[in-house]
This record gives structure tokens, C-alpha cells and sequence, in this order.
């Protein structure tokens, strides 16, 4: 009878084994589908998901810099959607780096290099770009907290002693003591007394410590990849190589963090039945509570070579992903950026990235650039566009278009603005603010690339005209170069000794104004305001009587009283 049970203990044993075993395949085979059917696609992923998990928490752990994006450009730029769009990053670390990366445009040639370097790889080498994406799809991401926020405050964990578990555990002894000496029933109770205790000992502290918990089994299996990696193809090659053994450097000060945790936490960010029944254990024993007490006192005197490993790991799965966004885009070009001669911009057939049907659009800026046309014509687009695509040259080394060159710059912008609320501060106040912003950055050693669309909006054409052709003229004679579009004409003679003037412009057919949204050399001639008005069925006196009001003051100069 008893040879009975241990053959079928035994045979349940080794059936969970395969089981786990095939359970580790599949899913391997389930990641390896995943991570071709996401390649040269556009990144998915909610912004509101994005935003739920903090993913700024490693950018504000860098160092600031002068020329990183501001939150005006950001927003100005809608650069969350564009990080959505190129987001397709397989891991929480490279997650957070991409978007720490796309904050801070570099103003030297060797960090962009070796990023080029590694997204030139993966996109030339297709089995070592599988075998990594497969590992970053391993460790997974986090859901709605942020996995660097969380590292770098584990300080602030509540510190507990391993004596109430093991105290705690002791209830299960003294059960099974009791069946040796015939109180079996006596056994049973006292056992199950003991597991509801800690069952309810173990959701209280995994109430305090869960997003940690979660974090630590994060880096576990972040630790585990880092030991794959060593046996993969692309770490025998260059630059996965030198990657390789820094990672494992600084990975090999956690090996006293890992000893014994592997089966502890899941395994997998998805789950497999090996972590199920792990979830049973855990609760009922507090192996994962008693390890974590262990981990955290290991983990605070750490923090240096995490952050190695943060950005080693992080900038690998940020280049697959921008090569994978090259693949999507198709057409796109390496920028040639200049540390040193004359403030300026030479780009052909460039593109928005947001845009489905993109009109590309070229031009060759050797001075300030003022733009008119008339409402939608294509002005704001085309000011996004170059803007976007400056921020994308410095920083994941990729313009769309077909070339790109200019100095390193720092790229700022005062476009979408509105009132705050908040601070109680009109749009007037905001805008000037703004701008004053971009005239203090233009006194610095990096020269300034800045986009101003309707400068001075927020206030009388007098005083707009007056104020705005000044402050263009004073950004025009420093290290900068501006791109500012306008609907006041009278800028265009105004500043004609600063700004090369440009222009978009429409066509009517029939009872439509048609755009073809291209750039052409000097002012713009037509006005279309009244017009889209008739195409809206305003009344016709008003049509009527607004264009001879037009005509007369183009006239005359003076507006008739009404």
C-alpha cells in the first residue's frame, strides 16, 4: 500500500514536471509569435495605460540637462502619441528608457553612434533580434506602476524580521507531530488552524509590500535574461558582445540576491502552472515574504550597478524597437549633425509621423523662416513636422525624410498654449512667458531651434504686430534660428531683412477650397476666412458685406463704422 502511494506521488510528480516543461515551451513559442507579428508594426498601447504607470519615474532620476525637452515642446509636439506610436518596446526597463530617451536630444556624436550601432544591428541581423526581443518579452512589463519608480524607493519599505514567519510556521510542526502518536485529528485542526493564520498573516504584509514584491520578482527574472543572454547568438557579436559583459558585471553583484528565489517568484510575466501552484506555496509557507526580507537589506547597498543595468538593458530594447519603427516607416534617413560652422537647417521630402498620408516637404533654412497662408493651409503641420523630426535626430537617430542635416540644436517650441487655470494667468501671460523661455535659452552656448506659431495671439493687432515683429528680430539676431508662422502680412516687409519668407497657399474649385499643403518661397497672397464662411452657409449679407469691408480697408487703411 505504501509502495502504491509513492508510485503515484512520484507519478504526479514527474506529470507536473513535463507539464511545466511543455507549459515553458509554449510560451516560448507564444512570445516568438508575438515578437514577429509586432515587427515593423506601430507601437498600441493606450497613452492614458502609459501615463497610469509613471513611466517618467527615470528620466527624473537623470541628471537635468539644458537642452532636454521641456513640457511646453512635449506638449506642443503631442510627442505622447508620438512615443505610442514608436513605443513597441517588449520590457518595462526599455519602456522607461525610450521614453526618457525622446526628453534628452544629445549634442555629441558618440552617444547617438553606439545607439545607431545597436539599431542597425537589429535591423540587419533577424535571428539575434528574435532571441532578444523574446528575452525583453520575458520579463514583461508592469502593469500601472513604474518599474524604476518603484526600485528607487524601496527605502521607504517598512523593514520586518523573519522570526514572526518562522514562528508562524511552527504551527505546522506541531501538527504533524500529532499524527505519530495517534492525535491525527487533533493534527488535522492544529494544520489547518496554522494555515489560516498565515493566510491571513500573509495578505497583510503583501498589502504593504505588493508593488515591491512585484518589482522584485521583475528583477529576478530581469537577471535571469541577463544570464541567458550569454548563451544567445547575438552576444558573440558586436556591440550585443560589449553589452553582454557589462550586463553580466553588473548583474553578478545580485548573485547573492538570486540564490534561491528563482522558484519563489513567477517565472514568467503571464504565468505558466508552475507559478500557480508556486501561489499555493507562497501563501501558505511565506517563502516569497521571508526571501523579500532577505532581498531588501541585500538590495539598498545596490543602487550604482542596478542603474547600469537599467540602461544597458534599457538601450537595447529602445534600439529594437526604433529599428522596428524604421521597418514600419520605410522611408526615413541617419541625420547629419555638425558641432561647429553656420545655424542651419537643409532637409528634403520630410514627413509628420502622425499623419497616414503624409504631403513631404523640403527646404534648404540658411536664415529665420517666416511662414503665412492662409487657415488650414498646412502652416502649424509643417512647423510640428520640422520640430518633431529635429527632437528624432538627436535622439534615436532617425529623421523621416529622405535627408537631413543641420547643428546640434535645442529644439523648443510656443504653439499649442491656453489659459492656466490653475495659476489664474490668461493666454496672454502664458504665451509671453513662453517666449521669454526661448529668448533666455537662445543666450546659451548651444544655438536655439525654435517654432512659434501666431506669435502674440492673445492680444490687439496694434500692439501684436508691434511687439511679435521685435521679438522675432531679436531671436533672428542670436545664436538661433526660428521658424515662426503668422496671418499678419505686414510681418513679411517688416522683418524682410531677418526672414526668408515662405509660404502655403489653396486653390477654389467650385464651391471648395482645395489644399495641396505645399511649401512654396515667399509670402502668402490669398485670404480664405471670408470664404470658408459661405462654405459653411453663413448668411449671404454677411459674406457680402464682409469682403467689401476688406476691400475697403485694403484700400483706404481705415475700417468703416458700422
Amino acid at each position: 500500500m505504501k509502495l502504491e502511494y509513492i508510485l503515484i506521488g512520484a507519478a504526479i510528480a514527474v506529470g507536473i514536471v513535463l507539464l511545466a516543461v511543455w507549459d515553458r515551451r509554449r510560451e516560448k513559442n507564444r512570445l516568438l509569435s508575438l515578437v514577429r507579428e509586432r515587427w515593423g508594426k506601430p507601437g498600441s498601447v493606450d497613452p492614458q495605460e502609459i501615463r497610469l504607470r509613471t513611466i517618467n519615474a527615470y528620466l527624473e532620476s537623470l541628471p537635468k540637462r539644458r537642452n532636454d525637452v521641456d513640457g511646453v515642446t512635449w506638449n506642443d509636439l503631442d510627442l505622447d502619441r508620438v512615443f505610442t506610436e514608436l513605443n513597441t518596446t517588449f520590457s518595462a526597463v526599455g519602456e522607461e528608457y525610450l521614453y526618457a530617451l525622446l526628453h534628452r536630444p544629445e549634442t555629441e556624436a558618440g552617444p547617438l553612434a553606439e545607439f545607431e550601432e545597436r539599431v542597425r544591428f537589429f535591423s540587419e541581423r533577424e535571428r539575434c533580434r528574435e532571441e532578444l526581443a523574446v528575452s525583453f518579452a520575458r520579463m514583461g512589463k508592469l502593469r500601472a506602476i513604474s518599474l524604476y519608480g518603484y526600485l528607487s524607493r524601496i527605502a521607504d519599505v517598512r523593514p520586518e524580521s523573519n522570526l514572526r514567519h518562522f514562528a508562524l510556521l511552527l504551527g505546522y510542526a506541531a501538527g504533524l507531530l500529532c499524527f505519530p502518536f495517534g492525535y491525527g485529528m487533533w493534527g488535522v485542526w492544529i494544520v489547518l488552524t496554522a494555515a489560516l493564520c498565515n493566510i491571513l498573516s500573509y495578505y497583510q504584509r503583501k498589502g504593504e509590500i505588493e508593488p515591491y514584491l512585484l518589482v522584485f520578482s521583475y528583477l529576478l527574472r530581469w537577471l535571469q535574461e541577463v544570464e541567458r543572454l550569454e548563451k544567445t547568438d547575438a552576444a558573440k557579436e558586436p556591440p550585443i558582445a560589449e553589452d553582454g559583459k557589462e550586463l553580466r558585471a553588473a548583474a553578478r553583484v545580485f548573485s547573492g540576491f538570486r540564490r534561491g528565489a528563482s522558484l519563489l517568484t513567477p517565472a514568467s510575466p503571464t504565468g505558466s502552472l508552475l507559478d500557480m501552484i508556486m501561489d499555493y506555496v507562497r501563501m501558505l509557507f511565506h517563502v516569497d515574504l521571508i526571501k523579500f526580507n532577505s532581498m531588501y537589506r541585500f538590495f539598498l547597498g545596490h543602487q550604482k550597478e542596478l542603474d547600469r543595468l537599467f540602461f544597458l538593458t534599457g538601450r537595447l530594447d529602445a534600439a529594437l524597437a526604433v529599428a522596428s519603427y524604421r521597418q514600419y516607416k520605410q522611408t526615413w534617413c541617419e541625420p547629419v549633425l555638425r558641432a561647429e560652422g553656420a545655424v542651419t537647417l537643409r532637409t528634403s521630402e520630410m514627413y509628420h509621423p502622425l499623419i497616414a498620408e503624409p504631403v513631404k516637404n523640403s527646404i534648404d533654412a540658411k536664415r529665420p523662416v517666416l511662414l503665412t497662408g492662409s487657415n488650414a493651409s498646412g502652416k502649424s503641420t509643417f512647423l510640428k513636422m520640422v520640430a518633431l523630426n529635429a527632437v528624432f535626430a538627436q535622439t534615436i537617430h532617425t529623421v523621416l525624410a529622405d535627408s537631413y542635416e543641420s547643428r546640434y540644436m535645442h529644439v523648443l517650441s510656443s504653439m499649442a498654449l491656453r489659459d492656466d487655470l490653475e495659476l489664474g494667468e490668461s493666454y496672454y501671460i502664458v504665451e509671453i512667458k513662453s517666449l521669454k523661455r526661448i529668448l533666455d535659452a537662445a543666450d546659451g552656448t548651444l544655438p536655439v531651434l525654435c517654432f512659434v506659431d501666431e506669435v502674440l495671439r492673445g492680444t490687439n493687432t496694434a500692439e501684436r504686430i508691434a511687439a511679435s515683429s521685435r521679438i522675432l528680430a531679436d531671436l533672428a539676431g542670436r545664436k538661433a534660428l526660428p521658424f515662426a508662422a503668422t496671418h499678419d502680412l505686414e510681418l513679411t516687409d517688416i522683418l524682410a531683412s531677418y526672414y526668408d519668407n515662405y509660404h502655403f497657399s489653396e486653390q477654389i474649385v467650385g464651391q471648395d477650397v482645395v489644399f495641396d499643403y505645399r511649401l512654396r518661397r515667399g509670402k502668402a497672397v490669398s485670404r480664405n476666412a471670408i470664404r470658408l464662411l459661405a462654405m459653411l452657409s453663413y448668411p449671404e449679407h454677411i459674406i457680402r458685406e464682409s469682403e467689401k469691408t476688406v476691400e475697403r480697408f485694403l484700400i483706404t487703411g481705415d475700417w468703416e463704422k458700422l
